[in-house]
């Protein structure tokens, strides 16, 4: 069975699983915001369409490096923009070619993939379930490491680690030298916020990567940004193609940064919502990770292969995130996104008709 390696791909994931969805089916493998891009971007997307495709962008994105460094309290030279938080992952990894990596796990796979292209040599470090984040259980292999990968909040499982557990793991790694990538890819869907980019000026071995495609439903316009000290900015973009940014991702970013109304609102619906699907999934005698976002992880009680919940579902028109590439969740459980309150109610209506079988 080769699923599709991420989520909101539902035409490769029916393929795989040989089966046809119904034609009013509902993704729920995808994990960007449910209520779509803020009203003034899809404005500002539409009203400059034409002198943004047709002009060749700002090959630094100034104007949205400023704008991404005024938000955080930095300096531009802080400021890394992306395509995406997948390419500056991959140009983290060519930083590091051919250096030891070691990868906090359950995880986003695409640090795997990206340290692997670069011949680094990896070292997985997966947390059992609950998936804390034992000090102890990494701190004995920071010796051997040149960089470690940390998902935070983490993708698959939605759980956050709080800020004094992740600068005890940052100050150990700078004890030893090993520089520490942290993504902060949803960070923006917690009620918490676990701030960071403070800790830069006395951390210089400090890299953090944020998307700015999550929030904002903007994931085709592909941008992300990397913050770190200048010196280690430079070093990464040194392996940055020319205009990786495109001129409509630079206007929407900028934008997209003025909408803090919209994060609060959002942040408000979309932890409302887990709170009651995932209160209604544990009466359904379901196991629910102790998520912060916008998507959650869901198991059986007694561990197994949950194929067949993953068929059921896709039959009903449900599309459902598989857990067969994540290490250390191995297929046992499946990931689903907090939507809007109606395609909930479907969900919830389709897992308890499983539930009644």
């Amino acid at each position: 069975m080769s699923l599709p390696n991420h989520g909101a791909n539902p035409k490769q994931f029916a393929e795989a699983l040989a089966i046809k969805l119904p034609e009013q089916s509902e993704d729920f493998s995808v994990n960007t915001n449910p209520f779509g891009p803020p009203e003034s971007v899809i404005s500002l997307l539409a009203s400059g369409l034409a002198e943004a495709a047709s002009a060749y962008p700002d090959p630094h994105g100034t104007a949205l490096k400023h704008a991404v460094a005024a938000a955080n309290d930095l300096q531009p030279e802080n400021v890394l923009l992306g395509n995406g938080a997948a390419e500056l992952i991959f140009l983290i990894a060519a930083h590091f070619r051919g250096k030891r990596v070691g990868i906090i796990e359950p995880a986003f796979s695409e640090y795997r993939e990206a340290c692997e292209a670069y011949e680094c040599e990896v070292e997985s470090i997966v947390l059992p379930a609950p998936w804390e984040l034992r000090l102890e259980r990494i701190l004995p292999l920071l010796p051997d490491l040149d960089l470690i990968f940390l998902c935070s909040p983490n993708n698959p499982t939605g759980i956050s680690y709080s800020r004094d557990t992740i600068v005890a793991l940052l100050q150990a790694a700078g004890d030893h030298k090993v520089y520490f990538a942290v993504d902060q890819a949803f960070y923006d869907f917690c009620l918490e916020d676990v701030e960071l980019q403070s800790l830069l000026a006395d951390h210089r071995r400090l890299i953090i990567l944020r998307s700015l495609t999550k929030m904002y439903a903007i994931a085709g316009l592909r941008l992300g940004y990397l913050l770190a000290e200048p010196g280690l900015v430079q070093a990464i973009a040194h392996r940055q193609p020319p205009w990786s940014v495109n001129g409509l991702a630079q206007v929407a970013g900028e934008q997209a940064l003025k909408e803090q109304r919209f994060v609060k609102q959002t942040v408000a619906m979309i932890t409302a919502e887990r709170e009651r699907i995932c209160a209604e999934l544990e009466r359904l005698a379901f196991v629910v990770s102790p998520s912060t976002v916008n998507f959650y992880l869901l198991s059986e009680q007694k561990k197994q292969d949950m194929k067949p919940l993953l068929l059921f579902l896709a039959e009903k028109g449900i599309v459902a995130r598989h857990t067969y590439n994540f290490n250390g969740l191995d297929g046992h459980y499946i990931r689903l996104a907090v939507k809007q309150p109606e395609a909930n109610e479907r969900l919830l209506a389709v897992l308890r008709e499983w539930r009644e079988r």
